[in-house]
């Protein structure tokens, strides 16, 4: 019983020392939420509203027809846009980087 009450008394101030831990990783994430500003969309984007919700469209061109086609993302889709071209962007530069001359690449 001794032995319960002194473990006890060790885990409590552990246990108090994480749970201020926790609060503390809390709230610097919603300040950052409330530090962010209103998200712009990228050059040539227009806004929509449909109901309640914001799109950003823009006509894009396709392979083989001369007629536009409008494409429409929501925030999250531009954001994950923006940074899988970014990535692309990145691996091309990467790419280069490595093959920048002949014969670091072998007689291709």
């Amino acid at each position: 019983m001794r032995n319960l009450l002194l473990s006890l008394m060790l885990l409590l101030p552990l246990a108090t020392a994480l749970s201020a831990r926790a609060d503390d990783e809390v709230k610097p994430a919603a300040a950052a939420k409330a530090d962010e500003k209103p998200f712009t969309p990228p050059p040539g984007w227009r806004t929509k509203q449909r109901g309640q919700f914001t799109i950003y469209c823009r006509k894009q061109s396709e392979q083989g027809t001369r007629l536009p086609k409008e494409v429409c993302y929501d925030e999250e889709g531009i954001r994950a846009m923006l940074a899988a071209q970014l990535d692309d962007r990145e691996k091309v530069d990467q790419l280069r980087r490595i093959c920048s001359s002949p014969g670091a690449c072998g007689s291709n």
